[in-house]
């Protein structure tokens, strides 16, 4: 299914922060399940979970693997690029460093060539190893070229170094020098006993964004984007609760005895980072465009999931307080330029 009557490029609708499991990959995993392909890979249980070790995922959707309803689903809300990036449920942190790697090639080879079943329609993110900065780093290296690939999916936390650590210096680097679209998303929510996750869906209201604002804000603390200046980092669900404490994060960085003069503070950092618009909250919308200015926040619907917004270019064009060039850029305009699309 193809919409034939497509716009110039700069005002295509695109939205960043959708997910897939692409289908080459269960079909691999079924084949292994009958025995004909060899590998330490995942298993593919016939109640269509995965099985990662001692970890299953909850059941595959359809809508997950269904390339005719997503697209289905683009032109009832209007949307006319799609980015998809792969399920965090697919991370293989329990698999050997070798089996992560084979598996995360047939995941990012699968979600290469879904995109090329609609090469005007879909874009993909590949997925980088959590645990492995050098691994991460050598599959962004791979997947840098392929057609339809724009860019890669990390999880902001996990059991690897955190995202200070110079260890992941290099994927920093690398993802500079490329211009590598870089998608920051929560996945493991805290490991800690009583936590906000113990109560009724605070996982997904509270963990989920506190995880993303914990992983970035000591990135940010920590130089991690005034040694890389140029590094394109979206950080989904709004940008979790940076935008809205960075205040609170310049106060607290000015009592560091170590602070450099002349340092740019939190905030400003902070209004060097990309956000995805999926606030669910035309305020919020409004006030994080007026935070980072238009050109930094782009559409974000989190499809397929009812945790997302299906509605997500209407609320865009229902926020108040914005411009029609401010709708223009967070519609589309933004990832036009950031990502070709």
């Amino acid at each position: 299914m193809t919409n034939t009557s497509r716009p110039d490029p700069p005002s295509r609708i695109v939205d960043v922060h959708a997910h897939a499991v692409p289908p080459d990959l269960l079909a691999a995993l079924r084949s292994r399940r009958r025995g004909s392909s060899p590998g330490s890979l995942p298993e593919l249980g016939g109640d269509d979970r995965i099985r990662f070790g001692s970890r299953s995922t909850p059941p595959v959707s359809p809508a997950l693997t269904d390339a005719a309803a997503r697209l289905a689903a683009m032109d009832d809300t209007g949307v006319d690029v799609q980015v998809v990036s792969p399920w965090l449920e697919l991370s293989p942190d329990e698999l050997e460093p070798d089996a992560a790697t084979a598996f995360l090639r047939l995941l990012n080879d699968g979600m290469a060539a879904l995109a090329a079943t609609e090469p005007e329609r879909l874009r993909a993110l590949v997925l980088l190893d959590r645990r492995d900065p050098a691994a991460a780093t050598a599959e962004l290296v791979r997947t840098a070229a392929v057609p339809g690939v724009v860019g890669v999916e990390l999880p902001a936390a996990g059991s690897g170094p955190p995202l200070h650590d110079p260890a992941w210096n290099p994927l920093w680097s690398e993802a500079s020098a490329r211009g590598s679209f870089v998608l920051l998303h929560p996945w493991q929510r805290p490991a800690a006993p009583g936590g906000a996750r113990e109560g009724p869906r605070l996982g997904d209201i509270v963990d989920n964004p506190a995880q993303s604002t914990a992983a970035v804000g000591a990135m940010v603390l920590a130089g991690v984007f005034d040694r890389h200046p140029d590094l394109r980092v979206c950080v989904v669900h709004g940008g979790g609760f940076l935008p809205y404490q960075a205040g609170r994060f310049d106060a607290i960085a000015r009592l560091a005895p170590d602070r450099p003069d002349g340092a740019r503070t939190p905030s400003d950092v902070l209004r060097t980072l990309y956000y995805d618009s999926l606030t669910h909250s035309s305020r919020s919308l409004s006030w994080l465009v007026e935070f980072a200015g238009a050109d930094r926040v782009l559409l974000g619907s989190d499809y397929p999931f009812p945790t997302g917004d299906a509605a997500a270019v209407r609320a865009v064009t229902a926020a108040g307080g914005l411009t029609p060039a401010d709708r223009t850029a967070v519609l589309g305009a933004n990832a036009y330029r950031l990502l070709g699309c």
